[in-house]
């Protein structure tokens, strides 16, 4: 897992959603649909636990020669439930998740995803020049 500063992971928590009725400051959902508890992050042994995905893998623009200060632009940030993170990995648009949502707590269910288009729209502008 990256080490990231706090001001890096508080910016990168307010950017998810908020779900209804759940406190912000505490609840969220990630991309996947799974429960995350703002005080879990990095806690991988938390169902609740999360961490901070590089949408676009950063071993991928590694090997494209883009400057880590840029892999860590905040429009490549997203914060995912810990089990979706370590089932993304590499993989870009399209990618496994194992962790969603069922009430208030996660269950494991294998699901296919995908980068929603205005994200990969964005990651192209961000990352203009380069062969992604």
């Amino acid at each position: 897992m990256c080490k990231f500063s706090q001001e890096i992971i508080d910016k990168v928590w307010e950017r998810c959603p908020e779900v209804d009725g759940y406190d912000p400051n505490m609840y969220k959902k990630d991309a996947c649909g799974a429960w995350m508890k703002r005080d879990k992050y990095g806690d991988r042994e938390n169902s609740l636990g999360w961490e901070i995905d590089h949408i676009y893998p950063e071993s991928r623009l590694l090997e494209l020669g883009i400057e880590k200060r840029d892999i860590d632009n905040l429009d490549n940030l997203r914060p995912l439930n810990w089990k979706n993170n370590v089932s993304k990995g590499d993989d870009y648009p399209a990618y496994t998740s194992i962790c969603k949502a069922k009430d208030d707590s996660n269950i494991e269910e294998s699901r296919q995803m995908l980068v929603n288009k205005e994200t990969q729209e964005r990651l192209s502008e961000c990352f203009k020049g380069y062969n992604l």
